[in-house]
C-alpha cells in the first residue's frame, strides 16, 4: 500500500488524457480537474478560478502512521516564518534552524508532450505533495522556485533534536513517494521518471541569525547562515533520489552510523571518497549521503516488496508506546515511532497489541522481550543490549527507561510451539538532555 495512492491516480488522470479530453488552448486547466472527478473521487467537484488545490491532500494516512506533530502550524503559508514575524525590520536573533532544500527534477520535457495547462497541474500536482508532507512534519515553507522549495523546520523554542527528526521524516517520505511511487506513473506514460534531491543542514543557537533582508514593504525574514547556505549546496550535490545532510545533524542526534554514509565521486577515473562539503585551511565541514530507505524500514509498517520498493504493511500485531514521568503514569502521552526525541529519565510502556486491542498471551506462546541501545553513551555504559533481566518474559507489556541518547528499538517476540514466530520491532529516540522535572539522582540511586 502507498501513503499517496490519490496523488499517482490523480497524475495518472493528467498523463493519460494528453491530446484527448484536453486541448492546447483551453484557457483553465481546472476544466481537466472538474471532468477527472468522474474517475477520482478526491478532486473538489468545483474548484473556484482563483484556487490553487490541485489534489485534496488526505492526511489521514500520515496520522496513522507517523501520528500527529505537535510541530505543525494550525495554518498552511508561505514566505516569513509566523513565529519569528514579530520582529521589527531593524531587529536580530539568534535561534536554530534545520534548514531543507528540495527540488523534484523531470518535468522540463513535459512541455514537449503536454500543453502549458496539463504541465502546470502536474508540476503543481509536485509542489503541493511536497508542501503538504513537510507542513505535517512541523516544516514551514520558506520559499517556491520553479520546481524546488526551501523549508524551515523549527518552532521558537523547540527542542532541536525534534526539528532534525522532522526533517529527516519528511525528506524521507518523500524520497520514497517520488522514486517509488510517482515517477512509475511517469514511466508509464513513456516519460523520463521524475526525480528528487533533498539536502539538509542544521545550525545550532549560536550559528544562525533571524533578520530581515531588503527594505520597508519589500523585505524578507529569513536566515543568516552558514549552514542555510550549506543545505542549498548539499541539495546540488546530492545525487538523485537521494537526501545528503551535513555532521551538525549526525552530532545533534547520535545518528545511526547504519543510515549514513561518505558520498564518492570519480576522480582521474577512480572512485573516492568526497568527504567535505566545504574545506578550506580554516575550515571543513563533512557531509554525508542519508540512506533513507535503510532508515523508513525500520519502522514496523514499512517493508520491502519483491522488487526492492518499500510498502506499507499492516501487521494484525503493533507495539503502543506510552512515554511518562516515574509515578506519573497517569498522564501518559502516546508515542509514535521515530516522532520526537523522548527527554532522558522518562519511561516508555510499551504495550502488545492485536488488531488495535491489548492482546492476551496463548498457553503455547513464549513472550520474550530486548532492547537494543545505539550511541556513545550506551556504549559507554555496556548496555547496547538487555532482555530487562527477564523480568517482562510472558508478560504483553514492557517498561523500558530512556537513559542513552541516540535512535534505540524495542523488540518484541511471541515464539509459538507449532507455527512460525512473531517479531515486532519499535524504534525510538532519546535526547541528550534530561528532564528537568524529574529527581535524577533517585533514578541513579
Amino acid at each position: 500500500m502507498s501513503l499517496f495512492k490519490n496523488y499517482k491516480s490523480g497524475l495518472e488522470s493528467v498523463l493519460s488524457r494528453s491530446g484527448q479530453s484536453l486541448q492546447k488552448g483551453w484557457s483553465s486547466p481546472y476544466v481537466l480537474l472538474n471532468e477527472s472527478t468522474k474517475t477520482f473521487s478526491s478532486v473538489p467537484t468545483t474548484i473556484e478560478p482563483n484556487s490553487k488545490t490541485i489534489l485534496d491532500f488526505d492526511s489521514n494516512q500520515l496520522q496513522k502512521y507517523f501520528g500527529p506533530n505537535k510541530y505543525s502550524f494550525d495554518k498552511v503559508t508561505i514566505g516569513n516564518h509566523p513565529d519569528f514575524e514579530y520582529l521589527e525590520e531593524n531587529q536580530m536573533l539568534k535561534h536554530h534552524c534545520v534548514s531543507m532544500f528540495i527540488d523534484i527534477k523531470g518535468s522540463t520535457r513535459l512541455a514537449l508532450k503536454y500543453s502549458l495547462e496539463e504541465v502546470r497541474l502536474i508540476k503543481d500536482t509536485l509542489l503541493t505533495l511536497c508542501i503538504n508532507v513537510v507542513s505535517h512534519f512541523g516544516g514551514h515553507v520558506h520559499r517556491l522556485q520553479g520546481d524546488a522549495a526551501f523549508v524551515q523546520f523549527v518552532r521558537k523554542d523547540s527542542n532541536p533534536s525534534d526539528s532534525i527528526i522532522n526533517a529527516l521524516n519528511a525528506a524521507s517520505v518523500l524520497c520514497q513517494a517520488v522514486s517509488e511511487d510517482l515517477s512509475s506513473a511517469f514511466v508509464n506514460y513513456g516519460l523520463d521518471p521524475i526525480k528528487i534531491r533533498v539536502g539538509i543542514d542544521y545550525g545550532s543557537d549560536e550559528e544562525v541569525m533571524w533578520s530581515h533582508y531588503g527594505i520597508a514593504n519589500c523585505n524578507e525574514l529569513t536566515t543568516t547562515s552558514l549552514h542555510t547556505d550549506l543545505a542549498a549546496k548539499l541539495q546540488h550535490k546530492a545525487s538523485v533520489n537521494s537526501i545528503r545532510i551535513g555532521k551538525n545533524l549526525v552530532d545533534a542526534i547520535e545518528m545511526k552510523e547504519d543510515y549514513i554514509s561518505t558520498p564518492r565521486i570519480i576522480k582521474n577515473g577512480e572512485y573516492v571518497d568526497d568527504r567535505y562539503i566545504i574545506q578550506s585551511p580554516d575550515f571543513s565541514y563533512r557531509q554525508f549521503d542519508f540512506n533513507w530507505k535503510k532508515y523508513l524500514n525500520s519502522f514496523s509498517f514499512y517493508k520491502q516488496n519483491g522488487s526492492g520498493k518499500l510498502e506499507i504493511f499492516d501487521n494484525p500485531f503493533t507495539l503502543k508506546a506510552m512515554v511518562y514521568q516515574p509515578e506519573k503514569e497517569y498522564n501518559s502521552s502516546l508515542y509514535f515511532e521515530n516522532s520526537y526525541a523522548i527527554l532522558k529519565g522518562r519511561l516508555i510502556k510499551y504495550q502488545l497489541m492485536y488488531n488495535g486491542s491489548e492482546y492476551h498471551r496463548k498457553h503455547y506462546e513464549t513472550i520474550t522481550w530486548e532492547a537494543y541501545n545505539y550511541g556513545k553513551e550506551a556504549v559507554k555504559a555496556k548496555d547496547l543490549h538487555h532482555n530487562f533481566e527477564r523480568k517482562f518474559v510472558n508478560k504483553t507489556h514492557c517498561i523500558a527507561h530512556a537513559g542513552y541518547q541516540g535512535n534505540h528499538y524495542l523488540k518484541c517476540t511471541i515464539k509459538r510451539t507449532h507455527s512460525d514466530n512473531i517479531i515486532l520491532k519499535f524504534p525510538i529516540y532519546v535526547d541528550d538532555e534530561w528532564d528537568s522535572d524529574i529527581d535524577i539522582k533517585s533514578l541513579l540511586n
